[in-house]
This record gives structure tokens, C-alpha cells and sequence, in this order.
């Protein structure tokens, strides 16, 4: 006979198994972070577990409530004398019914997961805002609208009714575990508050939300100022409304503020930290890298605007290149005291570093500062006690050997829960205290009150303490390596999670930037410039103009017709197949041919894994590079990548191959080029070493310029590129715009 308690109880068994499921996919992908979820198909899922989760374990909890209250009405009707056939009666404080154990299992997974998921929406709001259309009003940041997650207060609304709606029934927990529950659910919605109201406060403030306007209007004053300082007068924080006016031409600096060296802003300009770093005895001279921080800082605040669309009003500037010329340093270049390349590098991989923490972190450090950081932090560490609090509840056993949780999968998932709330409220407080938005902060307050501070050992002391402390790293700093004649040399052995993780780019190898290629980027730019700014115009710049092929012999024909115009992306790949016949040949190991090799695999890999980042059309160069690819393992056949064969047979079997007509034109005119290289400079290895390297170099300058700022935002998802680098320094030098004649057009 079909017994409808039993299925009942079964439909109530799978309902929780499907929510514990649904909590644990859901706590995973929140806690992650977006990185996972830039694929479409993942981004579906979590939006469809997210949909399913709270209504799904609102119906347990009112069938588990039906159930418990059915089960106390059917007692009461039948209760009659006790005889010796009966049960004994449960033991005072035991609980009657476990299905009351099963509704308050529900209701802490769903306060842990809207814990963790709250947090993981607070931080998607950014990058919402930045990736919607242009908005009007002042409530955005970088004119941006914003669309705060305040569903998440209607969900933690229904979490109230439900917890009030299953109070009745669990009057055995005692009022003192109820209170600690009940305070430690409120704990998340106060956070919740607490980060919309910082939100809020930072989307109208001149310091986040409209900093991006106000730092265009105060680039354009500098101009029309035409200050010559060695260090530009960059604002690196201090905005307040109070120094704003607006104009029709937007927001500007009042000019009494620029010229009061005392005030607020002016003290934490540019030359301001520069001097307390030169001629000072505090903290800033003595760690010159928190100077190189403000600085990264600074330049963070004009990337940003340059992301959010205004045009850079020292495009094209002498005062900008040659302050990027110098190395971002308030001395020239002279014998006695060249550019520290490595320093550079590292004051841009900050800034972009910045700019990841505010477009992709999961900890929206930007927005919070002073004592709204600190109340973050305290209820950070309440809600880390009360989850400890709560899991003891839970746990023990003072209830004849009842606890709270009747079955072991029900426990390993509470904990694990439990377990995850507290490392994810721990890392937020670990994070943002060792975060440069921290240091900045710090730094702040350090200059409005620098003879303050600095009477108290202890708190100088603290503060050398805190600014030793180093952040977890967003940006990678790496150089992706790929090689179109040997793709199985660079591939990576992980294949799917890398790829949903990174894109394409993730099933490829990479490597640390060596110092090398560095040297030989701003080599080339100094070269470029070497005489400091150009005389022409910002738009007939020769940036990266070595490309031209015709530069490095008699012969134009190296690798192009001149007759016919050809794109970046061909040349860039007949150059690399160039470059990797000659490296296979002469194994040179000289700096020039590891700079030149680093970088020629970097290109390739920027044309099979991010075209978007290229001047070509992202679908042409897909589509181009599949074809020469294709005709590459049509060339080589099974032996693609050459096993069991010298270096001397292997170069000459490739570049009989790749040379015979029936060959895509970009191979035969890379075997071409390649042996030309060898014949002509066989004698001569380090010159040939020298054109590669500088033509590389020159190549990832032409390219780096560009109007897709958005890309380059997409890219810092995955950790970086080389090329945003480049292409953030070339910002600051005034160069936002490439030659007029691309490198594969007529070659004069």
C-alpha cells in the first residue's frame, strides 16, 4: 500500500539535497569571483541557480512548517490517556520533530549564501556600471549609471518573514540561541547597508564617482596653463567639492586653490609629494617607492578617464613625453643618471594594478575610506564571531544526543558553508589592509598631518608597519608565448578550466617580462624621440615607425611587395616565422635574441589568442590567422612540431616547405625573410640579433596605441597584457594615435 507519509518525507529529503546542491554551486561561483564567470554559459547558470535557490528553499521551508504543524495538530487531537502500548514521550528539550532540525538547516545555508553572494554583487556593481551605456545625472561613477544589487535587501526582507515564520516552532533552541541567530543574520544586512550607502557616497563624490570629469577639465587647465615643472602637477587625491567649480566647459580646479600651496589639494599634488620625498624626513623619504605609489596612483586617475571615454587634453604634449622620456622622474637623462627601466615598468604595473582592483576586484576597496573602512572591518570580524558562535550552536549536543543537524551531509555542508563565510570575511579584512588603496589612504592622512603624525613614534611606527605590508597581485606582469610553426610547444596540459578562466590566451604559456624587454621597448622609444619631443605634430609621430621592413637592408623586398598593401597582422606573422628560421638557426642566446624572441612569440600569441588588442579587425585577423595555421600543418603534416630531428635538418626542411608556391603568401615571405637574415648576416649574428630586437620592440609600439580602451578593461579580467603596458605608457607621453602610414602599406 502506497504510504503517503513516507513519500512525503522523501519529496522533503530530495527538496533539501536540491537546496544543498543549489548552495554549494552558488557559494562556489560567488565566491570565485567574476573571472569564472566572463562565459556566457557560466554567466546563465549563475543567474539561473541564483533565480532557483530562494524561492525553491522557500517552498521546503513552508511544506517543512506545514508538515511540523500538521504533526502538533494530529498529537493534539489524539492525545489520550498514555497505556504501556505507547511511546515514551520525547525527553524535555528534546525536539518533536526533525523536519524543525531540517527548516533551520534551510534558514542558515540561506543566510551564509546571501552572506557570500551580497558580497560577490557589491563588487559586480563597478563593473556593471562600466560596461553599460553612458547615463546622465550625477549619482554614476564616470558617467556611468549605476545599478546597485538592492534586491538583496528585498532578500534579506523574505529572509526576516521566514525566520519569524519558524521561530514558534523551535522554542527548544532557547531565546539565547534565537537572539545570536537572529543578530548574526542582521549582521550580513547591515554590511549590506553599510557597502550601498559607501556606494552611494562614492558615486557623487569628486575623489570616485566624478573624478574621471573632474580630472578632464583640471588636464585641460594644465595645458592652457603650460606649466613647465619637472613633475607634472598631477592630482593624486585630496578632491572635495569645496575646490570644484563648474563651468560650461565641465568641472575645473578653482584657481585659488591652485595657488594656495596650503590647501588640501595642493598639498597632495604631484611636485608637493615629490618634494616631501626629495627633501623631507619622514616616511616618504624614507621609502621612495610610496612616492613611485602616489605616482602610479595619479596616473591611475588619468587612465581612468581616458577608459571612460574623454579625450586626453595632453595628447600630443612636450611636457608629457619628455616627462615619460626621463622615466617618469624629476631628473633628465643625462650620463650620470640614465632611466631606471625597471622602476618605470613597475610604477605602471601599480597603476594598471589600480585599475584592476577597481574594475574587477571582489573586494571594492575604491569605494571605501576612513571610518566607513573601518566599520567594514568590524563588521567583517563580528560576522567571522558570530559564524564561530552559530557552528557551536549547531553543533553541540546538549540535547540527548540531538543536535541541530541530524544527518552527517547535512553537517559537512553547514561547515563547509560556515567555513567559507569566515575565510571570505577574513580575506576582505587581510586584503584590505595590506591593499595599495589602503597605503594610499594612509598616505593621505600622512600629508595633511605630517608634523603630527610624525611626533608620535607609535603611530609612525604603525604606519612604516602597514606600508611594508604587500598586496595580493591582480596583474600579472606576464608575457603570453606562442608560436605559429610550433603551437604544441606553447600550449598549456589544462585545456577547459583555463580557457573559461582566461579565454583562448589561458591555454596558452606564459612568462615573467624579463628586464630585457623592457630595455628594449623603451629603447626603441627613446629612439623614436631621441632628441626629445618631435617637431612635427602628435598625429605624424613616428612611434614604432622602424617597422618599416625597408629600414633593415638594400632589398625591400625582405618581406613585402611595395606594390600591394598588406595588414599588421601578416606582417607581424611572416616577421615571426622570420625570426623563429633564423633563432632555429644561429641559437644565438645574446640579450637581443631573447628580447626578440620573447617578444616575436608574444605577437603571435596576441594575433591567435586577443586580436581585439590589434589594429586589424578582431575577425579578419581570427580568420587570417586560421588560415596560415591551417597551411602550416598542411606543410609539416603529422611531424608538426618536429620530433626526432636536428636544428640544421629541421630549419632546412621548413624553410623548403613553407618557401614552395603552392604555400600561404605569409609563409613563403617569412621563409624568404628568414633566410635572407641567415645568408646576409651569418658572419654577423649580433647585428641581425639588433634588427629583430628593435624591430620587435618597434612592432608592439606601432600597435600598442589605440581607441579600444575597453578591451584592454576586458583583458585585466584574465590578469593583464603586456600590451596595455605599452600602450598606458604611450598614454602618458601624450601618444594616443599611430602613424598615419601602417606598417604593411607602401614602403616609401
Amino acid at each position: 500500500m502506497f504510504d503517503v507519509d513516507s513519500a512525503l518525507d522523501d519529496l522533503g529529503n530530495a527538496g533539501v539535497i536540491a537546496a544543498a546542491v543549489l548552495a554549494v554551486l552558488l557559494v562556489a561561483l560567488s565566491t570565485y569571483g567574476r573571472r569564472l564567470c566572463r562565459h556566457p554559459a557560466v554567466r546563465f547558470f549563475v543567474w539561473g541557480v541564483s533565480i532557483v535557490f530562494l524561492p525553491l528553499t522557500s517552498a521546503i521551508l513552508s511544506a517543512l512548517l506545514s508538515r511540523v504543524r500538521a504533526a502538533k495538530c494530529k498529537s493534539s487531537s489524539n492525545a489520550h490517556a498514555p497505556t504501556p502500548c505507547d511511546p515514551p514521550p520525547p525527553p524535555p528539550g528534546q525536539p518533536r520533530n526533525p523536519d524543525v532540525q531540517d527548516m533551520w538547516t534551510l534558514l542558515l545555508w540561506l543566510v551564509l549564501i546571501l552572506t557570500v553572494k551580497c558580497n560577490a554583487n557589491i563588487a559586480a556593481t563597478a563593473v556593471t556600471a562600466a560596461a553599460s551605456t553612458p547615463g546622465d545625472g550625477d549619482a554614476s561613477i564616470d558617467g556611468y549609471r549605476i545599478r546597485p544589487p538592492v534586491q538583496n535587501l528585498a532578500e534579506y526582507a523574505w529572509l526576516a518573514y521566514l525566520i519569524c515564520l519558524c521561530v514558534p516552532v523551535a522554542t527548544w533552541l532557547g531565546h539565547l540561541n534565537i537572539a545570536i541567530f537572529f543578530l548574526f543574520s542582521a549582521l550580513g544586512l547591515a554590511k549590506l547597508a553599510l557597502k550601498l550607502a559607501a556606494f552611494y557616497s562614492a558615486s557623487g563624490s569628486f575623489a570616485l564617482g566624478k573624478n574621471a570629469r573632474l580630472i578632464a577639465g583640471y588636464m585641460e587647465q594644465l595645458v592652457v596653463d603650460g606649466g613647465r615643472e619637472q613633475v607634472p602637477r598631477y592630482i593624486v587625491m585630496g578632491e572635495k567639492e569645496k575646490h570644484v567649480e563648474e563651468s560650461p566647459q565641465g568641472y575645473r580646479i578653482k584657481r585659488d586653490v591652485l595657488q594656495d600651496r596650503f590647501s588640501d589639494l595642493v598639498t597632495l599634488t604631484l611636485d608637493r609629494v615629490w618634494r616631501l620625498a626629495e627633501h623631507g624626513d619622514g616616511i616618504l623619504a624614507e621609502r621612495a617607492e610610496l612616492r613611485d605609489l602616489c605616482l602610479s596612483y595619479s596616473l591611475f586617475k588619468i587612465l581612468r578617464l581616458r577608459l571612460s571615454g574623454h579625450p586626453l587634453a595632453n595628447a600630443g604634449s612636450d611636457e608629457a613625453l619628455s616627462f615619460v622620456l626621463r622615466g617618469m622622474d624629476s631628473s633628465g637623462t643625462s650620463r650620470a643618471r640614465a632611466v631606471n627601466v625597471d622602476r618605470l615598468f613597475r610604477v605602471l604595473v601599480d597603476e594598471l594594478g589600480f585599475a584592476s582592483d577597481f574594475y574587477y576586484s571582489p573586494i571594492p576597496l575604491c569605494i571605501f575610506g576612513g571610518w566607513c573602512a573601518a566599520l567594514n572591518y568590524i563588521c567583517s570580524l563580528l560576522i567571522i564571531v558570530g559564524a564561530i558562535a552559530v557552528g557551536w550552536i549547531y553543533h553541540r549536543e546538549i540535547y540527548q544526543d540531538w543536535g541541530v543537524i541530524h544527518y552527517t551531509s547535512y553537517n559537512v555542508i553547514t561547515y563547509s558553508l560556515l567555513l567559507t563565510v569566515v575565510l571570505v570575511e577574513a580575506w576582505e579584512i587581510v586584503a584590505g589592509m595590506c591593499s595599495n588603496w589602503t597605503k594610499m589612504a594612509l598616505l593621505g592622512h600622512y600629508i595633511r598631518h605630517q608634523s603630527m603624525w610624525r611626533r608620535s613614534s607609535c603611530v609612525h611606527a604603525a604606519l612604516t608597519a602597514v606600508m611594508h605590508l604587500r598586496p595580493a597581485r591582480r596583474w600579472r606582469d606576464k608575457l603570453g608565448q606562442y608560436s605559429v610553426l610550433e603551437p604544441r610547444r606553447f600550449r598549456r596540459r589544462i585545456g577547459l578550466l583555463s580557457e573559461l578562466l582566461y579565454g583562448s590566451s589561458g591555454l596558452m604559456m606564459s612568462i615573467r617580462v624579463s628586464p630585457l624587454v623592457r630595455d628594449a621597448v623603451f629603447r626603441s622609444l627613446l629612439s623614436s624621440y631621441r632628441c626629445g619631443a618631435s617637431e612635427d605634430s602628435a598625429a605624424a609621430r613616428r612611434v614604432g615607425g622602424k617597422v618599416d621592413s625597408a629600414m633593415y637592408g638594400s632589398q625591400k623586398s625582405w618581406a613585402w611587395d611595395a606594390s600591394k598593401r598588406s595588414s599588421n597582422t601578416e606582417l607581424i606573422l611572416v616577421w615571426h616565422v622570420a625570426t623563429r628560421l633564423f633563432e632555429m638557426k644561429t641559437m644565438s642566446a645574446s640579450p637581443d635574441m631573447i628580447a626578440a624572441c620573447h617578444l616575436s612569440y608574444y605577437c603571435a600569441y596576441l594575433v591567435a589568442a586577443v586580436p581585439e588588442l590589434l589594429p586589424d579587425s578582431a575577425a579578419w585577423t581570427k580568420r587570417r590567422y586560421k588560415e596560415v595555421s591551417d597551411d602550416v600543418r598542411a606543410a609539416l603534416g603529422a611531424d608538426y612540431c618536429g620530433d626526432g630531428e636536428s636544428t640544421a635538418e629541421r630549419y632546412e626542411r621548413l624553410v623548403a616547405e613553407l618557401s614552395k608556391d603552392s604555400r600561404d603568401m605569409v609563409l613563403r615571405r617569412g621563409a624568404e625573410l628568414g633566410r635572407h637574415l641567415v645568408e646576409e648576416y651569418g658572419e654577423d649574428v649580433a647585428s641581425a640579433c639588433r634588427i629583430l630586437a628593435d624591430f620587435w620592440s618597434n612592432m608592439v609600439l606601432f600597435v600598442a596605441p589605440s581607441e579600444n580602451g575597453n578591451g584592454h578593461v576586458q583583458a585585466m579580467a584574465g590578469g593583464g597584457e603586456f600590451i596595455t603596458i605599452i600602450w598606458a605608457l604611450l598614454l602618458h607621453a601624450g601618444i594616443t594615435t599611430r602613424p598615419p602610414n601602417t606598417p604593411g602599406g607602401d614602403i616609401p
